[in-house]
Order: structure tokens, then C-alpha cells, then sequence
């Protein structure tokens, strides 16, 4: 998975767009009810946002196709990310 903090996209590891991440809210995960293991619950606009250190791109593409508005919670230090500034990767 790759993630450009700067323009706020995800894609995977072989380039293809997966979303854009766009929360009006930015909440803390801390502070998110949990649902279950992977995903928690966002007070302000009742969504799911789901934990991704553990998603294959497979796994995230299929899950955003089905509904293309969850939420994603993304660390910029979590092993299966590659963070991309001006289309170049610049860690891992």
C-alpha cells in the first residue's frame, strides 16, 4: 500500500487509486468507540473507520469497491505502507 500524506491518497503497491482521504473530523483512533478488532466507530458521522496495518491491497481494494465511503485509518509507521511524496517513494 502506498500513501501520499501531502495529497491525502492511497493507492497500492502496483500504483492503482484507491481513495482519497478527506474526514472533516480527525479523530483520534484512541477516542473512537470500538466495533471489533480491525474497525471503530466515528461519534460525528457514524461511520466505520477501519484499521489498515493489516490489509493486504487486495483486502482494501475490495472492501473500498464495496463501499467506497469508509474510512481508513492509516499510520505513516505501519510495515505494509510506503509513503509517497511527489509520486516518489521516500520511505520503505
Amino acid at each position: 500500500m502506498r500513501f501520499d500524506p501531502l495529497k491525502k491518497e492511497v493507492y497500492t503497491d502496483k500504483g492503482e487509486f484507491v481513495k482519497q482521504m478527506n474526514c472533516p473530523y480527525k479523530m483520534n483512533w484512541d477516542g473512537l468507540e470500538e466495533a471489533d478488532f480491525v474497525s471503530r466507530k466515528c461519534s460525528n458521522c457514524d461511520q466505520l473507520i477501519v484499521d489498515t496495518e493489516n490489509l493486504s491491497d487486495d483486502d482494501l481494494l475490495n472492501m473500498i469497491k464495496q463501499n467506497p465511503d469508509t474510512c481508513l485509518k492509516i499510520d505513516l509507521n505501519q510495515n505494509n505502507i510506503k509513503i509517497l511524496i511527489n509520486g516518489y517513494i521516500v520511505q520503505k
